[in-house]
């Protein structure tokens, strides 16, 4: 159930950008998404770090619709995705939500791809800052990793949680922003 606080700012910023984090810890995010993760989540110089463990960080924002961008490091020995529209948040994989890779897949998916539902070309994300939007209108999903955008139309999931999933490596974010249209 969203806190008081995220509800107040969805209500107050409709149509525009509202940062998911506050810099100092983590109240906008259910750490380890109720499964027995035991990812080592924290917050440490304005950025969500994670380098143990495996587990999902969960947000307590769960809309139909929403544009959201946010910056992302990874080592180049990262395993990480980003779940959207999860539609059961007990049990988040890619039959119940969208899977967005973070890094290069095995099997030539590259990072940016819905798994599942699109494949890019493996491109270079290890190591450096990469800048990452996803959206999701209606039955239109698109992602866009450093400029390059790839869109689907799918109608699996319709709403839900954003959840970052992290399962070895290093992973860095910041810059969180989720912008809800103002169309309802």
């Amino acid at each position: 159930m969203p806190m008081p606080v995220y509800s107040q700012a969805i209500i107050t910023t409709l149509g525009s950008a509202f940062s998911m984090t506050n810099g100092s810890d983590l109240s906008a995010w259910k750490m380890n998404g109720g499964r027995n993760g035991n990812a080592s989540w924290q917050v440490d110089n304005k950025e969500i770090q994670v380098t143990q463990g495996q587990g999902l960080l969960v947000s307590r924002l769960s809309v139909p619709d929403f544009q959201m961008a946010f910056d992302y490091w990874v080592s180049d020995k990262a395993q990480a995705t980003v779940f959207f529209r999860c539609a059961n948040p007990g049990d988040i994989n890619t039959d119940t939500a969208y899977e967005v890779a973070l890094v290069n897949q095995a099997g030539g998916s590259g990072a940016g791809s819905i798994l599942s539902l699109n494949k890019v070309k493996p491109t270079k994300v290890a190591n450096q800052w990469n800048h990452m939007q996803i959206s999701a209108i209606g039955t239109e999903l698109s992602i866009t990793l450093n400029g390059v955008t790839h869109q689907v139309s799918d109608t699996r999931f319709n709403a839900g949680p954003i959840a970052m999933n992290y399962m070895g490596g290093e992973l860095r974010l910041k810059n969180i922003y989720v912008t809800i249209p103002g169309r309802w």
